[in-house]
Formats: structure tokens, C-alpha cells, sequence
């Protein structure tokens, strides 16, 4: 049998990568061993920002670390450590330049995911990293375990035993990372056997559910009929009676289904764990984020200054006329109506469908049209300093197999490179 690795990495996606490469470059006499299902690393990272690859935000680190709640004060250490600066010059020295566009996302300049992934899987295989593709690991045996599987006196009592689905030798690793990803997306590789290793171990799994995904509203034809639809900046609310949940506020579009670009989500996690516990929830919608009582008070002002002016004129733009139409409709108000003739009662109304309007929502899209997975390893049983495990002091974490998620527009993709390079420095120093 080979020797034992010094370090196994389990996930080639973003984090599993960095963290090899970064072992690697601190130790270059080491081995590093990195293992997927898959059989090409990085098939997820390929795909990210649309396949542009939406690296990080051109933001300061403390912003970076706030956009984490409540998780912020576990993720600062790995991302102050790594600020966005930082992340740029990593990425300039494996040949990966970036650009900051108008919006302050940081992107390739080739403006290509795949690129990244190439350029990353590539200076880890320069660097020495041994790749194990289309390998699963279907169990890991702590350094001294008592059960092994296959009894053997190669592999040394103080060393991990990887055991792989293909394969029925263990590899011996002194140190293991668990890079596996979430579950979403699983036809890419985020198929959520991280967990499974991760509770085989002892490790608590905070319940996973869809993040970044779409918001399906079953009973709200007039969604679908506004499919295509969308508005540079709407806001979500997510509330209890007297408690407010969660609120986004964003570029929104309407989908065939429902509610899809950042507002919808950025919120679509704290509403699928709402909904673990009430069933059907309700979301409130404002195509004009503004409080309903000063756009009542704006629609009073328009009956006295502008009173001949058609509705649907008046509300489009701002909004797009077909969507102006729609919360007329909704509201009870003929289109035509002018503003003068506009009665309190359907003021109110009208007020309420523009900037308060609830919709029942009863389910998210599922973990493969998902971005992020929200859940996983429960964040008390690992150190944030170094993102070993509390329980497993040569077991570490990086990625999004924490229970860590940030919103949409390259926050998690930062999380995972700056997990990475934490796990791997500290892995490397111990």
C-alpha cells in the first residue's frame, strides 16, 4: 500500500480545490489527495454567475462578513483573512485576472466559470495534487477506530481510512477535509454525502433546505401570466403576525412558477425553513418598496395634482405596463380609471397590492434547481479560527458543507475559497 496521505480532500468543487492547492504550496514534500464522485472536478464552479462565475463582491471584508447573519461572526476569520484584495491576487497568480463590474461583482475577465475551474484544477495538478475522480467515499474511520472494516497492518493506527465506494482498499490519510459540498445541484456533484460522513462521525446536521432557489405560488395565476417580467428593485417580506422574518429587497423576476432573481432568492431559505413549521406561509410583495401608507398618501396627491391621468399611465412607468395593469386588476380598479375618480376605499386597496401584497407560498423549488444548500454542520461543533472539527481535532471543514449561507452575487463562492485557504493553512501549520 502507498503511503499515507497527509492530507485528503473530499470534494473537488471550489473549496476542495483551494484547499489542496494551499496545503499543497505550504507543504510541497506532502501528499494531498483530493476525491470526488464526479469525474471531472469543479463541475458545479463551471456553471456558477450563469457561467460567467461570479467570484466575490468588490465590497469591504466587514460588509463581506455581515452579509453572513447570522452566521457572521463564524465565517470572519476566514473571510478578513481573505478579504476580496486578496482573493483578486490568487486568483491573478494562477492566471485567472479579474474585473469588478458596474454592480461591484467580481468576475473572470474572460467571463467564463469554466475558465476558473481550468485555471484551479490545473495549478493543483502543476503543485502535485493527486486527483481521485469517480471515486465516492463512502465511509471514513477516525485515526484509533475499533471497527474497521478490513483489519490490516499496513495503515497505521494514528491514520484516517477513506473507503471508497469502486474500490475496496481504504486510502490512509493523516488529515481529512470534508469539502463535500451541500445538496444542491447533485446532478453536479453536491449530492449531500458530505452530511452523511460528516453524522457518521458525530457531527450534528443542522436540517438542510434549498437556498438561492425560486419561490413557487401555486395560487396566483396572474404570476404566471406576467412570466418574463421583471423589476430592477421589489422587496420581500416574510413575516408572523407581530415578527418579521426575513426581508430582501432586489432585482425581482416573474416566472411561469413564481418569483425568481436576488430578492426572491435571497429570502427563499428562511422561507423554506419557515415552512418546515407552518404550512402555507404568507410573503408580502411590494413592486414599489416603499411604505404603504406614504405611497397612499401619493396616490391622494395624484387625485388633487393630475387628477385626468388614466391609472395605468400613472403607474407606468415606474412599473412595466403590463405589470401595472396586473395590480390594477388585482386592486379591483379599472385601468382606465382616472386618478381624480379614485375612491378611498380602492386607494387602499391599491396601496396594499403595490407595496404589501401577500401571497400563499407553500414550497420552494427543490435542491436541483437551488444555488446553495442552507444547513449542514452544525457551526458550535467546529472552531472558526482554523475550521477543524471539536470532536475529530485532524478533521477540518470548508465550504458549503457548513451550515453557512450568503446571499446571491458571489458571496458563497468567496465563503468557499476563504474556507478553503483557512482549513488549509491551519491543517498545514498543525
Amino acid at each position: 500500500m502507498s503511503a499515507p496521505a497527509d492530507l485528503l480532500a473530499i470534494g473537488a468543487g471550489p473549496a476542495g480545490l483551494t484547499a489542496a492547492l494551499a496545503f499543497k504550496r505550504r507543504n510541497p514534500a506532502a501528499r494531498v489527495v483530493v476525491a470526488d464522485r464526479m469525474g471531472e472536478p469543479g463541475a458545479k464552479l463551471a456553471v456558477t454567475g450563469g457561467g460567467r462565475g461570479n467570484l466575490s463582491r468588490d465590497i469591504h471584508p466587514d460588509d463581506l462578513v455581515r452579509a453572513f447573519a447570522p452566521s457572521d461572526r463564524f465565517v470572519a476569520p476566514a473571510i478578513r483573512a481573505f478579504p476580496p484584495t486578496a482573493l483578486r491576487a490568487f486568483f491573478r497568480g494562477i492566471g485567472v485576472p479579474t474585473v469588478v463590474e458596474p454592480g461591484g461583482g467580481i468576475y473572470p475577465a474572460s467571463q467564463s466559470a469554466p475558465a476558473v475551474r481550468d485555471a484551479l484544477a490545473a495549478a493543483a495538478r502543476r503543485a502535485g495534487v493527486e486527483f481521485r475522480m469517480g471515486a465516492a467515499v463512502c465511509r471514513l474511520e477516525p485515526p484509533d477506530s475499533s471497527d474497521s472494516i478490513e483489519t490490516t497492518d499496513s495503515i497505521d493506527s494514528s491514520s484516517w481510512r477513506a473507503y471508497f465506494a469502486s474500490s475496496p482498499s481504504p486510502l490512509a490519510a493523516r488529515r481529512v477535509l470534508l469539502a463535500a459540498g451541500g445538496q444542491s445541484a447533485p446532478a453536479l456533484g453536491s449530492d449531500g454525502s458530505g452530511f452523511a460522513l460528516a453524522r457518521a462521525l458525530g457531527h450534528r446536521i443542522v436540517a438542510p433546505v434549498p437556498g438561492l432557489a425560486p419561490i413557487l405560488v401555486d395560487d396566483a395565476p396572474w404570476i404566471s401570466a406576467l412570466a418574463g417580467v421583471s423589476l430592477p428593485d421589489a422587496a420581500l417580506r416574510l413575516a408572523m403576525p407581530q415578527r418579521l422574518l426575513r426581508e430582501s429587497r432586489g432585482p425581482l423576476l416573474f416566472t411561469h412558477r413564481g418569483l425568481s432573481g436576488p430578492a426572491a432568492l435571497d429570502i427563499s431559505a428562511a422561507l423554506s425553513r419557515a415552512l418546515a413549521h407552518t404550512d402555507p406561509f404568507t410573503l408580502y410583495l411590494a413592486v414599489l418598496p416603499a411604505p404603504r401608507d406614504k405611497f397612499r398618501a401619493l396616490l391622494d396627491t395624484l387625485r388633487r395634482t393630475d387628477g385626468a391621468r388614466p391609472l395605468r399611465r400613472a403607474l407606468a412607468p415606474p412599473l412595466p405596463q403590463r405589470l401595472a395593469d396586473a395590480m390594477l386588476s388585482l386592486a379591483g380598479v379599472p385601468p382606465d380609471t382616472p386618478a381624480a375618480r379614485l375612491a378611498a376605499p380602492a386607494a387602499d386597496r391599491l396601496a396594499t397590492a403595490l407595496c404589501a401584497l401577500p401571497l400563499t407560498v407553500t414550497r420552494t423549488a427543490t435542491f436541483a434547481e437551488s444555488m446553495v444548500t442552507s444547513g449542514g454542520v452544525y457551526l458550535p461543533e467546529v472552531h472558526p479560527k482554523t475550521l477543524a472539527s471539536r470532536l475529530h481535532p485532524t478533521l477540518s471543514f470548508a465550504g458549503e458543507i457548513l451550515d453557512v449561507a450568503g446571499p446571491t452575487g458571489g458571496y458563497n463562492l468567496h465563503w468557499a475559497f476563504a474556507s478553503a485557504l483557512l482549513a488549509a493553512t491551519a491543517t498545514a501549520r498543525s
